[in-house]
Order: C-alpha cells, then structure tokens, then sequence
C-alpha cells in the first residue's frame, strides 16, 4: 500500500490525533477508551520505530563463533611467544 509522502511522515500525530478525538465524540465509555488508548499506542509505536530507524547502526557485535576464534587466536599467540 503506497502512503503520500506528506502524510506517511505525519501518521503517528494522526494515529495520536484520532484516539485523542475518540474520547470527546463517543464518552468515557470502554470501546472508546480501549480504541482512543490502541491508537495512541499505535501512534507512539510508529514514533519510536521511526527514530530508532534513523540512528546511526550500532558498532557489529561479534557472534559467539568469532568470539571464540578471536579468543583461539589470542591464546595461540600467547602460547608461540613463550
């Protein structure tokens, strides 16, 4: 499904807007405050994926394979040395 660019960048303030207008349109009743809450919730979802997508990658780590090959390494040239 294709989203404008405009409003793909805005979604998460609507998703905020929408549940924040449930309240008002529909009362303190439980589907609305269960709907007006997911939207919310939806909203800050899409706000924290976005942000963390747009950090820089974080250093590799290594896997434990090549952390045991590096430790193999070390101990074989600790062991050539004496």
């Amino acid at each position: 499904m294709w989203i404008p660019d405009a409003l793909y960048r805005k979604l998460p303030v609507i998703y905020a807007a929408a549940g924040a207008a449930l309240i008002p349109a529909f009362g303190l009743n439980g589907p609305s405050v269960l709907s007006a809450a997911l939207l919310m919730g939806a909203g800050a979802l899409t706000a924290v994926w976005r942000f963390k997508h747009r950090q820089p990658p974080e250093a590799p780590t290594l896997t434990p394979k090549q952390e045991w090959a590096q430790r193999r390494a070390k101990r074989d040239q600790t062991l050539n040395t004496q």
